[in-house]
Formats: structure tokens, C-alpha cells, sequence
């Protein structure tokens, strides 16, 4: 049998396994409790229930034998997709993406669209993760794979030279080479011209009234894997904004722009902003961080000159990087103690 021929019975599998699959009973689950007495009825067949719960847990059954076999299926043509065998790429892309829309064996569909690759899969997921139809759950997880096979632009982006772009943080940090959170060496003896890049950075990043909000927002505490439904937007937001603008000298208005355009394909909530104001709020945010990092640095290496705890206070003050501003601070008067 040629690649072809199994591809066709694949994909002609697939489609009659995805037609006869009966429909979902996702909005019928009341409680807890009833999940419960499925997982019972799984064991009792015989269980006394409810005319109402017996039909329900007889179609979920049935609903979950048709997703375990659709999943049989994709697992199949992800597989074929890994060793180059999909010839019809545009129709295993389609079936794929149905898959996710109806919820069915979703996330191995996901699998094959990224495996799928540029431009059949790509496309599919673009148009699956701003959808708010789909599952939320599922778009995460789109979301995540259409951002590795985007990366090849990102990568892009981030090696283009700055050359007449619009720099949004200060002049003075053209000259540092660092991350947004610092990045530099901890040293037991800093050089004056370290310490005085640092405070002329921090000078110039401070604003020039409160924020009316704390930046940079909270790092968020919960688990990438298991809380990934309470996961903030803004967190994504941050990876892609990373991944076009790896250094503090790559925050131009026209890449945060490119920046906005990315977040609305991938689904991410920007909050309502247009690429202006996107711009400059994310522009402040990676100031503050770059900020926090500094303050950080200068706390490590045991450095409390008077215009670094002024410094400290002022930022405290403005409502940014105030949890390092304040760490500053407090071994500064342990110290003295």
C-alpha cells in the first residue's frame, strides 16, 4: 500500500469516526457529586439511578468510546506526519481542526496541526486560538504550539537591526546589554563605572508621577501545568514579547506593534488596547522590570550608597519595583544596625 492509499484510508477513517461520534454532554454535568456516581456506574452497571442519569452516562460513554477511537486515528496520522508521510496535508488539517471544535480527542489534534507544520497546521491553530468557542483549555494549548512553530519569525525579529526604529525606554540604555530583569554578574568589589551605569539607568527609568498601578505587575505563583486555567494573559503576553524583544535595546515601538498584531492572533486578552497604548504600557512594564532587576543587583552586592536608598524610596514612591526597592532598603538597615 503506497503512502497515499493509507493516507486516504486514515483520513477517510477519521471523518466517519468524527460523523458517527454522538454529541457532546459537556453541559449536563451539574455537580461534582454526579461525576462521582459516573465513575460508580463505571464499576456498577447495575447501579440504581435515575432515568435522566442513566441516558446521561450511557452518551457519555458512548461519547468517550468515539473520542478514544478518534484518538486512535490521530495518533496514526500524527505519527505518519512525523516521518513526512501526510500527503494531503490541507485535508488532514481540516479533519484535525473539526476535531478541536467539536472536542474530540482535542489535544492529540493539536498535536497533529503543529506536526502538520507551515502553512496548513499554522493557519489552523491561528484561526483555533482566538476562537472563543473553542474550549478555553484547548486554546492554551494551541496557543503553546503555534508559538514554537512561529518561532523561526520571532527569531527574525529579534536578529533585525534597531537602525531607525523608535527606541521607548531611555537613550541612556542603548549602552546596556542586559535582560529585562538585569542580568548582571553579582560582584564582591563592583567597579565605580558599574555602579554608576546602574544609577544612571535607574534615573532614567524612573517616572515621572505614581503609576496608579504596581509595576511590573506580581510574578504569578501558580503552576505552569497544573493551574493552567488560572494562568494570566499577561504572562503569555511577556513570552512573546521576549521572544521578539530579548534585550532592553529591542523595545522599539514598531516591534511592540508587531508584538500587539501577535498577542491578537494568538487569542491573548490585550485588554482592549490598540498597538498604542498596548506599546507604551508594556514599554513602562519592561522598564519596571529592568528596574527591579537593577535594584536587585545593587541590594546583592551589598551596595547601600545614599543615592541608591534614595532611589529605592523614590520608586517606592511611584509605585514601581517597590519589592525590590524595599528589600534595598531593609538590608541597608540591617546593616547599619
Amino acid at each position: 500500500m503506497t503512502d497515499d492509499q493509507q493516507m486516504a484510508g486514515i483520513l477517510g477513517e477519521l471523518a466517519a469516526a468524527m460523523a458517527d461520534a454522538p454529541p457532546s454532554t459537556e453541559g449536563y454535568w451539574t455537580s461534582e457529586e454526579l461525576h462521582g456516581l459516573y465513575e460508580r456506574f463505571e464499576r456498577e452497571p447495575d447501579l440504581p439511578l435515575t432515568g435522566g442519569q442513566r441516558r446521561l452516562f450511557i452518551a457519555h460513554r458512548a461519547r468517550r468510546a468515539a473520542s478514544s477511537r478518534i484518538r486512535g486515528l490521530l495518533s496514526s496520522l500524527r505519527k505518519a506526519a512525523e516521518l513526512g508521510r501526510v500527503t494531503a496535508t490541507a485535508e488532514a488539517a481540516v479533519l484535525a481542526e473539526a476535531c478541536v471544535r467539536a472536542g474530540l480527542a482535542a489535544h492529540d489534534a493539536i498535536s497533529v496541526l503543529f506536526q502538520l507544520g507551515v502553512p496548513y497546521g499554522e493557519q489552523a491553530l491561528a484561526r483555533l486560538v482566538p476562537d472563543t468557542r473553542v474550549n478555553e483549555g484547548d486554546r492554551r494549548w494551541g496557543r503553546w504550539w503555534l508559538r514554537r512553530l512561529r518561532e523561526p519569525e520571532y527569531q527574525a525579529m529579534a536578529d533585525r537591526p534597531v537602525e531607525d526604529e523608535e527606541l521607548l525606554l531611555p537613550e541612556v540604555v542603548r549602552d546596556v546589554t542586559f535582560g529585562w530583569h538585569g542580568g548582571w554578574e553579582i560582584e564582591e568589589d563592583p567597579k565605580q563605572e558599574r555602579l554608576a551605569q546602574a544609577r544612571a539607568v535607574l534615573e532614567a527609568l524612573l517616572p515621572s508621577m505614581k503609576m496608579p498601578f504596581p509595576e511590573p505587575v506580581p510574578e504569578w505563583e501558580g503552576d505552569w501545568d497544573e493551574d493552567e486555567d488560572e494562568r494570566p494573559d499577561w504572562l503569555e503576553i511577556r513570552m512573546v514579547l521576549r521572544d521578539l524583544m530579548p534585550d532592553i535595546t529591542l523595545v522599539t515601538r514598531e516591534r511592540m506593534t508587531e508584538g500587539w498584531y501577535e498577542c491578537k492572533q494568538l487569542g491573548l486578552d490585550v485588554q482592549g488596547k490598540g498597538p498604542e497604548e498596548f506599546s507604551d504600557r508594556w514599554a513602562a512594564r519592561i522598564g519596571a522590570w529592568t528596574a527591579e532587576g537593577i535594584l536587585s543587583w545593587l541590594w546583592q552586592v551589598d551596595h547601600f550608597s545614599p543615592w541608591a536608598q534614595e532611589l529605592a524610596k523614590r520608586y517606592i514612591d511611584r509605585n514601581v519595583a517597590v519589592v525590590e526597592a524595599t528589600r534595598l532598603l531593609t538590608e541597608a538597615a540591617q546593616g547599619n544596625a
